[in-house]
């Protein structure tokens, strides 16, 4: 069991740093040190599925540093990061779009930086849907019954736009909180 302890703690080491690279849809009362933040928020409705991934330079890929099937509380999402410069791909998994934007983001140490989101209707898609049951399919045979459907929907174009850094405040005294 020894033998296993330096594995298991440069595996703890790995999640701490990976984890600490951003926090997801935070609204403590004050700054934290070392810390800075980027609220991401539109102007109409905010019932959004977000995802928001970083560019990681030595990869060449983009990484997602936040995932959530679930609209966000307080009406936009913040993310703590540790200051530096982002290049950050903003997806919204619940509406139907083009191809997501990438904004470049200096974050700096206490401050807020503001992106807004803005959806144009850009056309309209297909949207197909599948669902399956599980059940008597035929006799006393039990399977799984795939039925399929579709449905059109708005196709949206995002643009966003990187706005000046704010000093911090929490969420409900920015002037874009619900």
């Amino acid at each position: 069991m020894k033998h296993y302890l330096p594995h298991f703690l440069a595996l703890l080491v790995v999640i701490l740093v990976v984890a600490g690279c951003a926090t997801g849809n935070v609204n403590p009362s004050a700054a934290r040190a070392h810390t800075g933040y980027v609220d991401f928020y539109d102007t109409t409705t905010n019932d959004f599925y977000w995802q928001i991934e970083r560019y990681d330079v030595r990869k060449q890929s983009f990484k997602i540093i936040y995932d959530d099937m679930a609209s966000v509380t307080g009406g936009f999402l913040r993310l703590a990061l540790a200051p530096g410069h982002y290049q950050l791909r903003i997806t919204i998994m619940n509406r139907a779009t083009k191809e997501p934007p990438v904004v470049e983001v200096d974050v700096q140490d206490g401050m807020i930086t503001p992106v807004q989101v803005e959806f144009v209707p850009d056309g309209v898609t297909q949207i197909q849907n599948q669902t399956k049951r599980a059940g008597v399919i035929v006799g006393h045979q039990y399977g799984v019954r795939t039925q399929y459907s579709s449905s059109e929907a708005t196709l949206y174009k995002l643009l966003a736009e990187v706005e000046p850094p704010t000093p911090y405040r929490v969420k409900a005294q920015t002037d874009y909180a619900q």
